[in-house]
């Protein structure tokens, strides 16, 4: 009888873990399958109102080509109006006659019935969120030669697309007027004109993206003021810099400086705080309310704590090691490299090695120390003849090789025999001016049959 107790009692015992195991199963299964849900609720949200209706996508499956609703403001314009009932009866008519539906009115209102056109939706749905041009080279489109115009006194290729607002804060983004000036010609592709197809309007735009956000990859990684051509929680005036351009000699790409080289969205950058430094920095002729340590005169919400030592020429960069100077050119090379911020020598360029000109066609180099000349020289020559053409021209060895040496003095000692030891110790610097043929062969020829 014990035994069976102390069975029986085990068994109701195992009976009450195992239960209270598989509830804290089940309810541990529920958090989780929640709390998996709501993050995943959570990272799609941005996505789940798009995702309901994409009404570009719609059209397009239906295979509505793009002028059957965007259509010109006026008779031969390449600018499109927003299409409207007219556009959208011809399919639409019994959702606008019999009985309105809410999904419909939704894609252009932001209320239900609809009031007027005051509770329009911003069209594009998402401006100033995806791109509206699905890709655009800035290296295609900028003049080689950089001419300016006149009127302005700017680059005319920037000023072309680019106009600035009424309060010359921002300048605008390019449209389809400007546009047509070139891509409105016969066999330009894409062609904008009044005859335009879908496929010319898809050359530069992919309208399913702007109204799903982060649906192509490499658009999802854009920054917002890639799209918007503006900086979060920054005021900033282009019509204040430009009172005095002529006193710093500003144009368009003093600061826009990487813009001409750019191929894509993605290298279509606003400036950084850094190129801010070369003339906001502390120590230049600028009025102090304008200097960098004055951070209400851009930033919306101040930054707490003081400004980085990197925004300052007078402090030296910790990564300024003794090490860094023999090898700095892998970061100084690099596109956007901030060298400028302290070298006067440098300017700001979107091409790294450009700077490294800049300053090293000025600046003598540690290793050309009193004997660079007259020994060291020449064997990091044949080394690495670029690092040589950093500074030197072509021409620049010739010149020098074509004087006689201060070795070769006096002449007549060193051809009689003087030469034998230099030229057994580095026989190759001979050879940089003479040839066995022309000059070791007049002496040592005799004595080598």
């Amino acid at each position: 009888m014990g035994g069976r107790r102390i069975s029986l009692a085990t068994l109701i015992l195992a009976g009450f873990c195992l239960w209270g195991a598989m509830t804290v199963n089940v309810q541990g299964s529920a958090a989780e399958n929640q709390t998996a849900s709501s993050a995943s609720k959570s990272q799609t949200q941005p996505e789940a109102e798009s995702q309901a209706f994409h009404l570009h996508a719609f059209h397009a499956n239906v295979g509505l080509d793009c002028d059957t609703c965007h259509v010109p403001a006026k008779p031969g314009s390449v600018a499109l109006q927003r299409p409207g009932h007219d556009q959208c009866t011809p399919c639409h008519a019994d959702d606008f006659n019999k009985d309105i539906k809410q999904k419909l009115c939704e894609q252009c209102h932001s209320a239900f019935p609809p009031t007027s056109s005051e509770d329009l939706l911003p069209f594009p749905r998402y401006k100033n969120a995806q791109p509206i041009v699905f890709d655009f080279s800035h290296a295609k489109h900028v003049d080689p030669h950089a001419r300016v115009d006149t009127r302005t006194g700017f680059r005319a290729d920037c000023t072309f697309c680019h106009r600035f607002q009424d309060t010359g804060a921002f300048a605008t983004f390019g449209n389809h007027v400007a546009c047509a000036s070139c891509h409105s010609k016969a066999g330009m592709k894409p062609l904008l004109s009044e005859k335009s197809a879908t496929a010319d309007c898809r050359g530069c735009h992919r309208p399913e993206e702007i109204e799903n956000p982060g649906a192509a990859a490499t658009h999802r990684a854009l920054a917002s003021y890639v799209v918007s051509g503006k900086y979060d929680h920054i005021k900033f005036s282009h019509a204040e810099h430009f009172k005095d351009r002529q006193g710093y000699q500003l144009d368009c790409t003093t600061c826009h400086y990487g813009i001409s080289a750019s191929t894509d969205l993605a290298s279509s950058t606003l400036p950084k705080m850094t190129d801010c430094v070369n003339c906001h920095e502390v120590s230049k002729r600028i009025a102090s309310s304008y200097r960098m340590d004055n951070c209400e005169l851009c930033h919306i919400n101040r930054p707490s704590g003081r400004a980085p030592d990197i925004y300052s020429s007078m402090v030296k960069p910790a990564s300024h090691t003794e090490s860094f100077r023999l090898h700095h050119g892998e970061d100084a090379s690099k596109p956007g490299a901030p060298c400028f911020v302290c070298h006067l020598n440098v300017e700001p360029s979107a091409v790294g090695q450009r700077q490294c000109l800049n300053c090293h066609q000025v600046m003598i180099p540690v290793s050309h120390t009193a004997r660079w000349k007259d020994d060291a020289h020449g064997k990091y020559a044949a080394l690495d003849r670029t690092t040589c053409a950093t500074c030197h021209v072509a021409d620049f060895c010739s010149r020098c090789h074509n004087e006689t040496p201060r070795s070769h003095f006096p002449l007549p000692q060193f051809k009689n025999g003087g030469h034998a030891q230099l030229a057994m110790v580095d026989e190759r610097s001979c050879f940089t001016c003479h040839t066995f043929a022309n000059t070791c062969s007049e002496c040592h020829a005799p004595t080598l049959k």
